[in-house]
């Protein structure tokens, strides 16, 4: 339980720096940059980003949770680790000869040699990504030092590398050298740890068990990286310049509690794969609070400050986006309620089958909901496509758990009840700041801190939620721990 919660701290670090990171750099980028500039960007990061998918195999998630299970056997681990990264290799060859022939149907929308470059070099280096090595050893103290120093020398790189709007390719640039600084980092200390050998690995009987991850990460990539690439092909650029940065906007809050909760994955993969029911039950509970308590009052609030977000954030070439924000607001609750129901529930209990025919269903539906509202009503149209995906899986995914697993908890209705409640108590809040406090900058601050500070208080003297009483009870003993040995 102890490195439960020191892992949660890490990727809560971790997570929040891929919120403060862009926080500091949007701004900036939004009145240098337009939206062309921004909407070719997007398009080329997220059209080379789903061939980094199909490169990848499925390999991620079942690379974590093998990872997992064999991480105190070092020989099978050489041997796991060594096949993985041979069939990652193999398939990114593969996919070299796809990508060229996207290219080159593609190329009236991306026009730009110099993306194509970085694309490229983007692809190869994905190549020998190991993630998933990390994350199966939990290693998130390694994981969040990296990606710390990397994120800052990437926004040290865009504050004194990009100054006028001819410099969108700079910024992909930019997106690029850190993908390959990441990925040097990792594979330097995977050396360190396993003996690698890619000559005559077994990797072949990896793909039985592989395949069905696979189509699972194709599938859940189409809305998440093929969305630009969409409404691209039914609108313009500056269109999609709008979309994307609302969607990074949103997506960069639901990550911040994404992925804090990915370090439950290998701990429940773990418990259901030495069939400890009671251990298993207690972790999933403890997941879905957090998932309610921090998802939900993120969700409400982000519609609340929409505009001044927007304002303060995007400047007035972007202002169109406060209606994107208010319609993609539910993502961060959707987002780790679909999430948890997928990873921690059907992937540990290995119903990589019933989760594929879902998310099938989902992909096809987003796929026309997105071309045909995209082309009618712009980046409005696509930002609804993608909450008819969410809301879709999440009740699927939901009538699956029950219909396989009738006993298992997977809701608390109380913790709902009580993360409504606190966050209701926002709107008073909300609209006595915005008619007390002139500036948007102040309005923005003195909304969230007031709404944060509230919402805790709340859950503490007037709900007593037991999850906040016990973080409470967790940092007094540890102050009282270091106050001891000072």
């Amino acid at each position: 339980m102890v490195n439960l919660k020191r892992n949660l701290l890490y990727n809560f670090i971790l997570s929040c720096s891929q919120v403060v990171f862009p926080l500091l750099s949007i701004p900036y980028l939004s009145r240098v940059l337009n939206p062309e500039g921004i909407g070719r960007v997007s398009f080329i990061d997220s059209f080379t980003y789903y061939f980094v998918i199909i490169a990848e195999f499925g390999i991620m998630v079942y690379g974590i949770r093998e990872v997992a299970k064999e991480r105190e056997h070092k020989q099978k681990l050489n041997v796991l680790v060594s096949e993985l990264i041979t069939l990652h290799l193999i398939t990114s060859i593969c996919t070299m000869f796809l990508y060229a022939g996207g290219v080159f149907i593609l190329w009236s929308r991306i026009g730009d040699i110099r993306l194509i470059l970085f694309s490229v070099s983007f692809l190869v280096v994905n190549s020998f990504k190991c993630d998933w090595y990390f994350l199966g050893k939990e290693k998130f103290a390694f994981i969040t030092l990296r990606s710390l120093i990397v994120r800052l020398l990437g926004l040290c790189s865009i504050f004194i590398l990009i100054h006028q709007p001819a410099d969108y390719y700079i910024y992909y640039a930019i997106i690029t050298v850190s993908a390959v600084v990441a990925s040097l980092w990792n594979n330097a200390i995977l050396l360190k740890e396993v003996k690698i050998s890619l000559a005559g690995t077994n990797w072949k009987r990896h793909i039985k068990f592989v395949w069905v991850t696979y189509l699972i990460t194709l599938f859940y990539s189409v809305p998440l990286m093929l969305d630009n690439v969409f409404l691209r092909l039914v609108n313009t650029a500056s269109v999609v310049g709008l979309y994307s940065f609302s969607t990074k906007m949103v997506r960069m809050s639901a990550t911040l509690l994404t992925d804090s909760f990915l370090v439950f994955f290998p701990r429940i993969a773990f418990l259901a794969s030495q069939n400890e029911g009671e251990q298993l039950q207690q972790k999933l509970l403890l997941n879905i609070r957090l998932v309610i308590l921090l998802s939900v009052p993120m969700s409400i609030g982000l519609y609340f400050i929409a505009d001044d977000l927007t304002i303060v954030l995007f400047g007035d070439k972007f202002l169109a986006a406060s209606i994107d924000l208010r319609l993609l607001a539910p993502l961060p609750f959707l987002k780790s309620l679909s999430l948890f129901f997928s990873n921690s529930i059907l992937l540990t209990h290995q119903k990589e089958r019933i989760f594929l025919r879902n998310l099938r269903g989902g992909a096809i539906l987003f796929v026309c909901s997105s071309i045909v509202l995209g082309y009618y009503f712009n980046d409005a149209g696509a930002c609804v496509a993608l909450m008819i995906f969410e809301v879709f899986l999440i009740i699927a995914n939901y009538f699956s758990i029950k219909s396989e697993f009738p006993n298992l908890i997977v809701y608390d209705s109380r913790t709902m009840g009580q993360a409504l409640l606190g966050s209701l108590l926002f709107l008073p809040l909300v609209y006595f700041l915005k008619w007390k406090v002139d500036s948007h900058l102040g309005k923005l601050i003195t909304c969230i801190a007031g709404s944060v500070l509230l919402y805790f208080l709340f859950l503490f003297f007037i709900a007593r939620n037991s999850m906040v009483t016990r973080f409470k009870d967790y940092a007094l003993k540890f102050f009282v721990k270091k106050a001891d040995r000072s």
